[in-house]
């Protein structure tokens, strides 16, 4: 018992802590792991290296002295140690491993020595409390996502040693309003610098070769950012929800704008494209609602669904591509949107491309169209006229639906598969044009969902039907009044010829309104038919 006590008397002596002796254990130079309740912690002389989850959830710990021979801390040494305020670090540290302090929420400041070259990934993951960090001006290596979500991060200096900021670096760094980074780092990984809310300013090396995706995605203060002239491309998400950001600098090597890489930036009023621009990403420029114009470059062969989609204040497109295909809700819901001219290259027209642009009173039908998809033009309430060309192969279902005051629709030829309901809700339409219609026409009108109200005319009758819009013009000169009726007179009766009528009321009735125009009922009545007459009785 004598000998026991003398060999505790020696060992307090001696600046031994003899709780750490009993709750812990080391083992060859390293710590392996402490059991112990105590708040403040030194680590002894003999230890070299902190070893992997040596203190990991301690809930105890609030302040830890680290021996002046430690080189190494391992990975998950202090993690989730939520209590730890402080911890002083030997000037000897090299290296600290993945996820060391990570969730060490009560972590305030920490200064790294000059000799630290490599901090691992996550390493600072989690300290909420976490305001000011001071980096080895040696350090080569930051892992990562080493400060995600270390919201109160205010301020921090990058070393000019750093060659990349990896993925996620920065995540979620609320507080952090500013930054400069090193003119030797190349590369901003996906997401380094994403959700850093308060950032205003941020400015990278002319070197810069790599923006990863999302790399400034939810930087809500961002106003203005310029990317370097040697990016070639801007990756996914790049700047989505950087709902401040008024202006954008593109340089012109940039041959492809991601997905999503602009989505949400309402203020965004303006950007100029670049000429070697080749793809436009879905959902690119998706809800900026400030963008007023928008020019497509020559080079540009893709532009991919919902690329404009809710611009609600997009007025001016310019396209100067040669595009085949205009995808699906490319320009969805673009409320300001008035006329819009489509290259003749352009073969299909996808589903709701168009469809809710409220304010479309022109559009410059392609050529050479072949298909306009479900509900492409679905909503264009300003539209007033339609005419499509003979090459139009398909127009599939509710394709014109609700166009409020459409009044003239001119369909192609009798080639072209027409699907159900194109022209439901189109209850202003006065005339609609078609080739011919068969004997069972009124189904098809049915199908259409043709209002009652439209007058049907052939393409054969078309001309008679332009000089019927001419006469009952009230500005009409005497003169060529007199010289509409005798045109009149001479269709009239080149269609009584035909006799191309049968079965076709709303022509019959198109013929006796005009007639009833120019005051001559019963000439009208004697242009067509008796025989013809008897069977639309019948």
């Amino acid at each position: 018992m004598k000998e026991k006590n003398k060999k505790a008397i020696s060992a307090e002596d001696a600046g031994i802590d003899l709780d750490l002796l009993r709750n812990s254990e080391i083992r060859d130079g390293e710590f392996i792991r402490y059991y112990g309740k105590k708040s403040d912690v030194v680590i002894p002389d003999e230890v070299v290296a902190i070893a992997e989850g040596a203190f990991r959830g301690n809930a105890y710990i609030k302040n830890v002295v680290l021996s002046s021979n430690v080189s190494v801390i391992r990975a998950d040494a202090f993690r989730d140690c939520k209590k730890l305020r402080s911890i002083t670090l030997p000037a000897g540290l090299r290296e600290i491993g993945d996820d060391a302090f990570r969730g060490c929420q009560d972590l305030v400041s920490m200064v790294l020595p000059r000799t630290t070259v490599s901090l691992g990934n996550g390493v600072f993951r989690g300290c909420s409390s976490l305001k000011n960090m001071v980096l080895s001006v040696d350090t080569l290596r930051i892992g990562a996502f080493a400060f995600g979500d270390c919201e109160s991060l205010e301020e921090i200096v990058l070393p000019e040693s750093l060659e990349a900021l990896r993925r996620g670096v920065f995540f979620n760094c609320r507080a952090l309003k500013r930054i400069t980074v090193p003119q030797s780092v190349h590369r901003v990984s996906r997401y380094a610098f994403a959700r850093c809310a308060a950032l205003e300013e941020i400015r990278l090396s002319q070197d810069m070769t790599y923006l990863g995706n999302g790399a400034f995605s939810e930087c809500s203060s961002l106003k203005s950012f310029c990317v370097p002239p040697k990016i070639k491309f801007i990756g996914d998400a790049v700047f989505s929800c950087c709902e401040s950001l008024e202006e954008i600098e593109i340089p012109e090597g940039v041959n492809y704008i991601g997905i999503d890489a602009f989505c949400n930036c309402r203020r965004l009023a303006k950007i100029t494209l670049p000429n070697a621009l080749e793809r436009i990403g879905q959902a690119a420029f998706l809800r900026c609602d400030s963008l007023k114009e928008i020019v497509i470059p020559e080079g540009v062969t893709e532009i991919s669904k919902q690329a404009f989609a809710f611009c609600s204040a997009l007025q001016s497109v310019e396209i100067k591509a040669s595009l085949s295909v205009l995808q699906n809700e490319t320009f969805y819901s673009c409320f300001a949107l008035q006329s819009i001219a489509l290259p003749d290259t352009v073969l299909t027209i996808g589903e709701r491309a168009f469809c809710r642009c409220v304010s479309l009173s022109s559009i410059r039908i392609p050529r050479f169209l072949q298909v306009i998809d479900k509900y492409a033009f679905a909503e264009c309430r300003a539209l007033h006229s339609v005419s499509l060309p003979v090459t139009l192969k398909r127009i599939r279902d509710f394709a014109f639906a609700e166009c409020k005051t459409l009044h003239t629709m001119l369909f192609p030829n009798h080639k072209t598969s027409i699907g159900s309901a194109v022209l439901t809700g189109c209850d202003q339409l006065d005339v609609l044009v078609v080739q011919n219609l068969p004997v069972f026409h009124r189904r098809l009108l049915e199908k259409w969902d043709v209002p009652h109200r439209a007058q049907i005319i052939l393409y054969s009758d078309l001309n008679l039907a332009l000089l019927f819009s001419e006469m009952s013009e009230p500005d009409v000169l005497p003169e060529r009044k007199e010289e509409l009726k005798r045109e009149i007179k001479a269709s009239l009766e080149r269609v009584r010829k035909r006799n191309r009528l049968k079965s076709i009321d709303p022509i019959r009735q198109n013929l006796r309104r005009v007639t009833q125009v120019m005051g001559e009922d019963l000439e009208a009545e004697q242009a067509i038919d008796p025989e013809t007459q008897e069977q639309d009785s019948k």
